[in-house]
C-alpha cells in the first residue's frame, strides 16, 4: 500500500522526516538488544504498520516496541553502558519528572513536544516506546484488584501536569483533578512510581499464562485487549519495516485482530492524522 505524505497538524514538519528519526533511534535500540540477547518486537501501530506497510503507517507520529519485564530490567541495566551518547534512556529513574512507568529512549539535542506535557520540565527529544509486559490473572479478583490499583495510581500521577486536568472533558471530575493536583504536591512522585512498579510486578514469580502491558493499558477495555500469552513472546519472526528486519509475534495476525479487529482495513480519512498532539519539533537544537 503507498503511503500518504502528510503533515504535522500547524507545522511546516512532513511525518516522514519525523519518522526517519524515530527510525534512527530503533536502528540503536535494536542492535543493542542483538548484541546483548535480549527479546522485544514491535507493538501496537508500529506492529500494523510492519504487516500492512513493511513500515510507518503514513501518519503514525512514533514507534512502539514492548518486551516481558525480566528482558526489560536487562536493557535497563545495560543501557548506561551500551547507549550511545546521542541518546537518553527516560523513564521515572532517570528523569524525576517523567509521567509513565515504561521508558522513552530520546534523541538528545532534538525537540518533540507534545501539547498536554508542553509545561513537563524534563526530556522532550524524540523518542520511542519500550513497554514491559508483566505477569497478569486476567478474570480472578486478584487480576482485577491489581489492575484497578494501577490505574488509580497512575491517575494520580498524571493529576500532576495541569494541562492534563484541564483537558478533562467531565466538569466534574477536572475540578476533582485540579485538586488532586494541588493534594500531591505534598506526596512525593518517586515512592507512588516504586509503588506501581510493584504492584505490576506481583505476579512475576509465578508461572502464569498471561502478561498484560500495565504502564498504560490499565483501563478495563485496553487490559483486556492488550493482554496476551506468554508464549507468544517467546515465538518471533523477522519482519521487514522500512527497509530493516525487526522482530514482531509470530502470532501477529492473532495479536492484532484481538487488538484492533480488521488491522488491514484502512481506517476512515479523518483518522488518518498523528495522535500525539505534537507541537514543536527540532531536528537539532544545536541550530
Amino acid at each position: 500500500m503507498q503511503k500518504r505524505e502528510l503533515k504535522f497538524p500547524g507545522l511546516d514538519v512532513r511525518i516522514e522526516e519525523a519518522q526517519k528519526v524515530q527510525l534512527e533511534i530503533l536502528i540503536e535500540f535494536d542492535q543493542i538488544c542483538k548484541k546483548h540477547g535480549i527479546h522485544y518486537q514491535l507493538f501496537s501501530g508500529t506492529l500494523i504498520g510492519a504487516i500492512r506497510h513493511n513500515g510507518f503507517i503514513s501518519w503514525d507520529d512514533d514507534i512502539d516496541v514492548c518486551m516481558l519485564r525480566e528482558e526489560y530490567d536487562r536493557f535497563l541495566a545495560i543501557s548506561p553502558k551500551e547507549l550511545d551518547a546521542a541518546y537518553f534512556l527516560q523513564n521515572y529513574h532517570t528523569d524525576e519528572n517523567f509521567q509513565s512507568q515504561y521508558s522513552k529512549i530520546r534523541k538528545n539535542k532534538t525537540r518533540y513536544v507534545e501539547n498536554l506535557v508542553q509545561d513537563v520540565e524534563m526530556h522532550q527529544g524524540f523518542f520511542i516506546d519500550v513497554f514491559p509486559y508483566d505477569h497478569v490473572r486476567p478474570g480472578t479478583l486478584k487480576g482485577k484488584a491489581q489492575r484497578i490499583a494501577i490505574d488509580q495510581l497512575k491517575l494520580m500521577n498524571y493529576c500532576r501536569v495541569m494541562r492534563v486536568n484541564n483537558n478533562e472533558k467531565k466538569p466534574g471530575l477536572r475540578i476533582a483533578k485540579k485538586a488532586m493536583y494541588y493534594v500531591l504536591k505534598g506526596v512525593q512522585k518517586n515512592k507512588v512510581d516504586r509503588l506501581i512498579t510493584k504492584l505490576a510486578c506481583i505476579f512475576n514469580e509465578k508461572d502464569e499464562e498471561y502478561v498484560g502491558e500495565l504502564s498504560i493499558s490499565t483501563g478495563k477495555d485496553t487490559y483486556d485487549s492488550f493482554v496476551l500469552k506468554k508464549a507468544f513472546f517467546y515465538d518471533s519472526i523477522d519482519w521487514d519495516f522500512e527497509g530493516y528486519t525487526f522482530p514482531v509475534p509470530r502470532a501477529y495476525d492473532e495479536i492484532l485482530t484481538k487488538n484492533y479487529g480488521n488491522y488491514m482495513e484502512m481506517p476512515p480519512l479523518k483518522e488518518q492524522a498523528p495522535h500525539h498532539g505534537i507541537i514543536e519539533i527540532n531536528f537539532n537544537t544545536q541550530k
